[in-house]
């Protein structure tokens, strides 16, 4: 409305609408931003007084901390608890004689040396870490414990567990190469546990078998394929604990493990056995009714060799520990570790695919090299009894 407009009589002059770009334009355009602002604002004060309020200033050090309560009597003002701080270095002049002149012969007073400063009187001294020796293993401790790692390997710790009493890769064969891997280290584990259950429990053959080492062995002639009452893997896992228990007795001293030469001679006599029947799988080229060994055949006896290369050569390694001193008297540790160091060699062939080509043909024969090995190892574990046996 400019000063040159004259209302109308009878109307009231309408108020002039306020500018687009005013302030008030402005705020109701964002007024969503200046609640939140505002609500923001109010949160934050109310923050900072409850901090205010709940925050409580930590005592200086020497004093006594103590709580303020509301309702709670002033102490008396004779009392005054003055904070335990080291006094400060004192001048040379307060000194009196005692005080040294100062080298350049000026006439300011020389500074005593000041007190070392101590750390805090609340913090403890730091003590000392104590590092303990690792525990060193009973007798037949090792040996055990190399028992139940080879059949946890194959029980527990591969896809699908136990395979030959499954009825998908078991019953139908669907992985027969694993198969037959598990059933040598099985009968590896088989041979051992007897010796163990015969002989290095009992000094002997009067002395009582032990219960849970005699458990264990009946448990793992469990036959392999058993699906069901009672399960395989089932009776294995058992088997294993009951071995567990038997460490448990050894540590005790209820149990006991006796590393005796005439024992030792016992065990490489089952192991000389199983590598000699497998070493024969290996180089015939007939079956005992007279038919050729035939292609689905090859990678079953070289799977099965190369398990019982695995299993042994683990337990002869348990060995070259548990029986030490007696390998050491009859000088025979570089015998072992040929024999560890040939089935060593045996475990790690991994082919593609398993041929069984002619000796002297292009294509390889994956059972004639696995059987180098197996004899090798044969033979010098017959060599190894033979310089145990002999005084």
């Amino acid at each position: 409305m400019t000063p040159n407009d004259t209302p109308e009589p009878g109307h009231l002059p309408a108020p002039a609408a306020p500018p687009p770009g005013g302030l008030l334009h402005l705020i109701l355009r964002h007024r969503f931003l200046v609640v939140s602002l505002v609500v923001v604002l109010f949160l934050g004060v109310l923050f900072a007084r409850g901090a205010r309020r709940g925050g409580s200033i930590p005592p200086k050090s020497g004093e006594p901390s103590v709580a303020a309560a509301p309702h709670s009597e002033p102490a008396p003002k004779e009392i005054e608890l003055k904070p335990l701080l080291p006094a400060p270095p004192k001048v040379a002049h307060e000194a009196g004689p005692q005080a040294t002149p100062s080298p350049k012969g000026s006439h300011e007073p020389a500074l005593a040396p000041a007190p070392p400063k101590s750390g805090p009187s609340h913090v403890p001294p730091a003590s000392p870490v104590i590092v303990t020796p690792p525990r060193e293993p009973v007798k037949g401790e090792v040996f055990t414990q190399a028992l139940i790692k080879i059949m946890d390997d194959q029980v527990n710790k591969p896809w699908f567990g136990w395979r030959p009493n499954t009825i998908l890769f078991g019953k139908m064969g669907l992985t027969d190469n694993v198969n037959n891997l598990q059933l040598g280290v099985l009968e590896v584990a088989r041979r051992t546990v007897v010796v163990l259950n015969e002989h290095m429990t009992r000094f002997a053959t009067t002395e009582a078998y032990n219960p849970r080492v005699n458990e264990a062995m009946n448990f793992f002639m469990v036959s392999p394929d058993k699906y069901w009452f009672p399960s395989a893997s089932g009776k294995y896992r058992e088997a294993a604990q009951d071995l567990e228990v038997y460490i448990e007795g050894l540590k005790a001293g209820r149990a006991r493990f006796y590393s005796r030469v005439d024992y030792l001679i016992a065990l490489m006599s089952n192991y000389k056995d199983l590598l000699g029947s497998s070493f024969h799988n290996l180089l015939k080229d007939t079956e005992a009714d007279g038919q050729p060994v035939s292609w689905f055949m090859v990678d079953d006896y070289f799977y099965y060799s190369q398990g019982i290369s695995l299993a042994m050569a683990e337990m002869l390694e348990a060995v070259t520990k548990e029986f030490h001193q007696e390998l050491q008297k009859k000088n025979s540790h570089k015998l072992l570790e040929d024999a560890i160091h040939a089935l060593h060699a045996a475990s790690h062939l991994e082919p593609w695919v398993v041929t069984n080509g002619a000796k002297d043909g292009i294509l390889a024969n994956h059972r004639a090299n696995m059987s180098t090995y197996i004899g090798e190892a044969e033979h010098v574990i017959s060599t190894l009894m033979c310089q145990l046996a002999t005084n």
